[in-house]
Order: structure tokens, then C-alpha cells, then sequence
């Protein structure tokens, strides 16, 4: 049990859930009934609560722990969810602390990440986190999509974890801070298979899958909506797109997520995109475990930065990076740094999200662009990409 200012903080338990589910009906219009008790039951251990000094749960904060890919290396996550707090006590710091309650937690278990899904990212931003580029959602005509060509695609059944999951790690070893779907509030697998009575398919294809559900819109007709697709290299990516192929005359319009670096994107986003997605950030939640995952330090140049994070001061110095067996490491030191940078720089830079240049330009980094551009190697190449199936 923690206090935090006139507030005291805890794990909730199976005795808080009616307390828990009248905070989040209040806050997110989630129906609370007989049916979602189980669900949020199941919670209550990843989910620290605020009480205030009558004993009255007044906000809470979903902490999970996952993992996820960055620069090509599977680490584990801290992942912050359902964040809430009453009305009557808003903007006394109550979900900062809960947010910095977090950090602290994951900080002690060697985390070196976390994300969140924010309700306004410029809250999240005062913290250290940082919104990331991610997927673009195109919504095509069929008759805009490349003509069907012979492929051997196999349809699977559904059981997706079990034919599909070695197959997406991979995949997903291509991205930063893409799910690795091991662990996590839900099964992304599971939950990605359609009720009963709509039409949807699961197919793999040679380095690639693809699963799909067919709709009625009417006027706009039948919509191909892919789930999920990845690829692992541009023979899979050929493959899945020939899958999608073959609903060309079943399907008027066709509707998927692509990262913003793939042709489909620089083809067709600007005319074709569909509605937004949901906004994810990211912090360095420990910046000494965050930097031994990043496998591309063998040859890591003399390199000093200072780093600014108020919201976790274990982060805040001056640091001399090094390389170090399998990552990077790191030391203090008083050394001049060659580079200074807000937290929210390094994920941008070590998850390859943006190149130094830009980090400069929003006021998130100065000094030596030599340096940052050391710093943003470190990424290996791999960019940041988090699909919208991957939410929690």
C-alpha cells in the first residue's frame, strides 16, 4: 500500500469489482451487469486503485504486463489501461501519480518499455510519453485492387493461436512495439474470430496470413474488412495481397491496415484512407533495460546524452553509452553530453518512429545531430508499426 498525497494506492481485489464497475460505467459508458463481472473480477490483480481517506475508490489504473518487438528483439512490456478517475477529484494529479505508480512498478520487475491508448495524448505527454506513427486504414474499391493470380493459400480452422502465432512472431520481429501476442489482458487471436452467422476466412500463405470477414454496408454493399495480415518478406507480402485478390467480384470495396512506410500506403492513402486509428504512445520506462534489448550496439561509437524525464527521475542524467554483450549499456557520468533529450525523443529514436532531424524540429532533442544519429542506429533499421488488432 502506497500513499500518494491525500490518497492511499493499492491493488484492487474481487472485493473492490462493484466499486470498480460503477468508476468505469461513469467513465466509459461500459455496460456493467452480471455478465461483465466475471471479466472485471479477473482484473482486480492488474489494477491499482486510489482511495481517498473515507476508504472510496476514486480512480484506478489497469497495469499489464506483455511483450512486444523492438528493434527485432522480443521484450517485455508494461502496458497501461482503463484509466479513470471520478469527477469530483479530476485534476489534483491522482492519474499522474497512478501513471507514475506504474512506471515504478515495471521499473523494479526490468522493464524497459510501456505503451497506453490515451483519451488525449497532450495529458500523456506532460508524463514522458510519446505518440507514435503507426498504421494506415485505406478503404479501397475492389476495382482499384490488383487483378487475382494463381496461389496456394491454405484455409485454416480456429484455432489461430495454434496454426498462426509462430508465424506472426516472426512477422512481427519486422517492427517496433508490435504485439507479440504471448501474453496479454486477452487473447488477440480469439477475439479476432467473427460470431456466428457473418462470413470470414483465415488463410496462410508461403512468409504471410491473412484473416478476413465479409459485410453487408448497404449502398456501399459488401466490404472485405481484413482483421489481420502480415507478412515476412516481399514474396509474403505478394502472397497475402493475392489473397485479398481473389475476393475481386465478391467484394465491392476492401478495407485494411498498412504500415506508413508500404506501397499500398504511398499509393493510395491520400485518396483512400479510411477512419483514423486510435492513437498509441510509448515511453522508456527504464532507460538501462530498454537499452540492453537493442541488438545493434556492437560497434557503438563514444556517445554521451542527457536525458530530461521528470515523470521517472531514474532516468534523468547524464549517461555515457556503451556496448555490452547482446544490447547496450549504460553509466553515469559528468562528462559534457553530446546531445540532450526529453524522454519523449527516445522512443521516437530507438524504435526508429522518427529520424533525428525531426526529433530536433519539435523541440525534443539539440545538440549534436551526429550523435543523435548514433542514437537512432541503435534502432537496427526497424521502424515502429502497432496494428489495430494489437490494442488492449
Amino acid at each position: 500500500m502506497t500513499a500518494g498525497g491525500d490518497h492511499t494506492l493499492r491493488t484492487l481485489t474481487a472485493d473492490d469489482v462493484d466499486a470498480y464497475m460503477a468508476l468505469r460505467e461513469h467513465s466509459f459508458g461500459f455496460p456493467s451487469d452480471e455478465d461483465t463481472r466475471p471479466i472485471f473480477v479477473e482484473r482486480m490483480p492488474r489494477t491499482v486503485g486510489a482511495f481517498d481517506a473515507a476508504g472510496a475508490l476514486v480512480a484506478s489504473a489497469g497495469q499489464w504486463r506483455l511483450e512486444t518487438f523492438v528493434a527485432g528483439r522480443q521484450v517485455p512490456l508494461l502496458g497501461i489501461a482503463s484509466i479513470q478517475t471520478s469527477p469530483s477529484v479530476r485534476r489534483r494529479g491522482i492519474a499522474s501519480r497512478l501513471l507514475a505508480h506504474g512506471l515504478e512498478l515495471a521499473r523494479d520487475e526490468g522493464i524497459g518499455w510501456g505503451l497506453l491508448y490515451p483519451f488525449d495524448p497532450r495529458f500523456y505527454e506532460r508524463s514522458g510519453w510519446q505518440s507514435l506513427p503507426s498504421g494506415v486504414r485505406l478503404r479501397l474499391p475492389m476495382s482499384r485492387w490488383q487483378r487475382p493470380t494463381e496461389l496456394a493459400a491454405e484455409e485454416l480452422g480456429s484455432d489461430l493461436r495454434r496454426e498462426l502465432q509462430p508465424l506472426h512472431l516472426r512477422c512481427a520481429a519486422q517492427w517496433s512495439f508490435t504485439n507479440a501476442r504471448t501474453i496479454g489482458p486477452w487473447d488477440v487471436w480469439s477475439d479476432m474470430r467473427p460470431p456466428p452467422g457473418e462470413r470470414s476466412a483465415a488463410y496462410r500463405v508461403p512468409d504471410g496470413y491473412a484473416v478476413l470477414r465479409l459485410r453487408e454496408e448497404g449502398l456501399d454493399g459488401t466490404v472485405l474488412e481484413v482483421l489481420d495480415a502480415s507478412w515476412c518478406s516481399a514474396a509474403g507480402r505478394r502472397n497475402v495481397l493475392g489473397v485479398l485478390a481473389a475476393y475481386r467480384g465478391q467484394a465491392e470495396r476492401i478495407e485494411l491496415e498498412v504500415p506508413r512506410d508500404d506501397g499500398l500506403a504511398w499509393a493510395w492513402a491520400d485518396r483512400w484512407q479510411a477512419r483514423a486509428n486510435e492513437t498509441c504512445m510509448a515511453r522508456v520506462v527504464d532507460l538501462p533495460a530498454a537499452l540492453a534489448a537493442l541488438p545493434a550496439a556492437r560497434e557503438l561509437p563514444p556517445l554521451t546524452l542527457h536525458v530530461v524525464d521528470d515523470a521517472a527521475p531514474w532516468n534523468a542524467g547524464t549517461f555515457r553509452l556503451l556496448p555490452a554483450p547482446g544490447g547496450c549499456a549504460c553509466e553515469r557520468t559528468v562528462a559534457t553530453p553530446d546531445a540532450t533529450l526529453d524522454a519523449r525523443a527516445l522512443p521516437l529514436l530507438l524504435g526508429g518512429a522518427a529520424r533525428p532531424r525531426s526529433v530536433v524540429r519539435a523541440g525534443l532533442a539539440e545538440g549534436d545531430e551526429r550523435a543523435l544519429a548514433t542514437l537512432f542506429a541503435l534502432s537496427g533499421g526497424v521502424t515502429s508499426y502497432r496494428p489495430g488488432s494489437d490494442r488492449f
